[in-house]
């Protein structure tokens, strides 16, 4: 026989090939499949953790300029005793930190 002709186990190895590259295409567009859809997944994921900690940011401003509001009102109520407490505080504070 010449070298041009195929022989049995050529031909069973050709298809055996073309087996393999559909499988291996088959396999990288499933995987390129699976990076799409955790890809998705992760921007959701990521811009829900972005909106709840934008509103838990919204939550903390407001708690905190009405703790501000609250604690102007008392001071304008009450000045000397909110100087007397602020003299206090800067006396332990004092105590503690001169210990140090």
């Amino acid at each position: 026989m010449s070298d041009l002709s195929l022989q049995p186990s050529d031909l069973e190895r050709t298809a055996d090939n073309l087996a393999l590259k559909e499988k291996a295409a088959a396999a990288k567009s499933a995987v390129a499949d699976l990076a799409s859809e955790t890809k998705r997944y992760a921007s959701h994921r990521v811009q829900e953790a972005k909106e709840k900690a934008a509103d838990l940011m919204a939550t903390a401003k407001q708690k905190a300029n009405t703790y501000k509001e609250e604690t102007v009102d008392y001071v304008q109520r009450n000045p000397y005793k909110a100087l007397a407490i602020a003299a206090g505080i800067g006396f332990v504070a004092g105590l503690i930190l001169k210990r140090r």
